[in-house]
């Protein structure tokens, strides 16, 4: 049985950034200059058929590109449910020469996360603008709240880009499906669109997905520590394509659990706020005894809070996106409690969206459609590498890294056919 393993993701790097914009009034910030942890790779979590093992779903069509893949990445794109295909970008030359116009559009910024991936991203703007690799500066469509993200106010958002001339633009898509076809047509039009850690929606040609796979390390090594009992699982917002994989993958994992029954399928909506609201209504609703919680993403603190408010022992709660306050409460109960988690942060993030643009930009032709990278893994054994001590449950500050941890230059020459970043010339 193969394990999955990030070391060809992870880097040794202590290359730090620092700087960029404030963060919204009353967060914590956080720089990657403060931080240099570096990566201690995959935890023991691997293909079988044990509970704790995660199952393959995919690709559909193993005989493609998939087939041409090392067995290492084999491993890691397994967890992909689609048509895994060569690129558009692999073949298809970009005629705009640098400097480019990057574009930015994404959901209201609810978290530290989000936040923390717009002050990367103007970062790495930035550094490129130096290097002459761009212009101007980055062009973003950030709404003021979750529930003014609409995919119809993205798909405007993504023509009135091209209207300004944007060569490329990184999105974090409301609805990917739903916003498809803008999406293709800006492709057409000579336009890539970088998916923010979101798989590209079927049949799509055009766009880019760069993803963490966060949820593969997290369910099934979560699945394993519960081993038998009730849970919830925590979905994030309805209808949206990321949502649909995540939880694809943990419906598929827990055929390996015939132990494991799923009491009830709530939305969290990716809000602590909301999912300490939701699963608190159905805590007290439901007597029975909850053993365990997966949820699809950055939804831990909200869980936690609502079994604390019941009075209730919080169970293994499957850590996909982790908080650094998430992480705290986790190390000072180390020695009692376990779960596993698959973790980047906002700066990891803005790095791997930002820098993946300005490749495809300079025609070094991304391999896949999808660019799978996965998360850093933690469980109690690289925990204390991780975890800050002291802090509250909702402490605003990401785990620490250097930016490059989740996927450095040598990482991403990986998925492109021409190694090495862009470049002005």
């Amino acid at each position: 049985m193969a394990a999955l393993t990030a070391a060809a993701c992870g880097s040794d790097s202590d290359d730090g950034g620092g700087g960029g914009s404030a963060a919204p009034a009353g967060t914590q910030t956080q720089s990657t200059k403060e931080i240099n942890v570096k990566p201690t790779g995959a935890g023991a979590v691997k293909v079988g058929t044990s509970c704790g093992d995660t199952v393959p779903v995919g690709p559909k069509n193993k005989d493609g590109v998939y087939s041409t893949m090392p067995q290492e990445l084999q491993d890691i794109y397994s967890s992909y449910p689609d048509n895994l295909i060569e690129s558009t970008w692999a073949t298809k030359k970009i005629t705009a020469k640098p400097p480019w116009k990057i574009g930015y559009i994404t959901v209201g910024v609810s978290n530290q996360y989000q936040n923390n991936v717009l002050k990367s991203l103007k970062e790495e703007f930035a550094a490129a603008k130096a290097e002459g690799l761009v212009e101007g500066s980055l062009v973003t469509n950030i709404p003021p709240s979750l529930q003014q993200s609409t995919p119809e106010s993205q798909i405007s958002a993504i023509k009135q880009m091209i209207r300004q001339g944007v060569d490329a633009i990184i999105v974090n898509p409301a609805d990917s499906v739903a916003e498809s076809p803008a999406m293709e047509q800006a492709g057409e039009q000579g336009v890539p669109i970088i998916l923010a850690d979101v798989p590209p929606a079927p049949g799509s040609k055009y766009q880019t997905s760069t993803w963490t796979q966060n949820q593969v390390e997290a369910d099934a090594g979560t699945l394993g520590i519960i081993g038998k009992g009730n849970i919830l699982i925590v979905r994030g917002i309805a209808g949206n394509q990321n949502d649909k994989v995540l939880y694809n993958q943990k419906v598929v994992d827990l055929k390996n659990c015939p132990d494991i029954k799923v009491a009830s399928v709530l939305y969290g909506n990716w809000d602590n706020g909301t999912t300490k609201q939701v699963v608190s209504q159905y805590l007290a609703s439901h007597p029975q005894k909850i053993d365990g919680v997966l949820q699809d993403g950055g939804m831990f603190a909200g869980i936690v809070q609502a079994f604390e408010s019941r009075g209730i022992e919080v169970p293994p709660v499957g850590m996909e996106q982790c908080a650094a306050g998430d992480l705290s409460w986790w190390l000072k109960k180390i020695d009692t409690y376990k779960t596993v988690g698959g973790c980047i942060n906002g700066l990891q993030g803005g790095y791997v969206y930002f820098n993946t643009a300005l490749r495809i930009l300079a025609n070094k032709g991304p391999k896949y459609n999808v660019l799978s990278m996965p998360a850093v893994t933690l469980d109690n054994t690289n925990l204390k590498a991780y975890a800050q001590p002291g802090l509250p449950l909702t402490s605003d500050l990401e785990l620490p890294g250097p930016k490059t941890a989740w996927c450095d230059d040598k990482c991403l020459d990986e998925y492109f056919n021409e190694p090495g970043p862009a470049t002005a010339k």
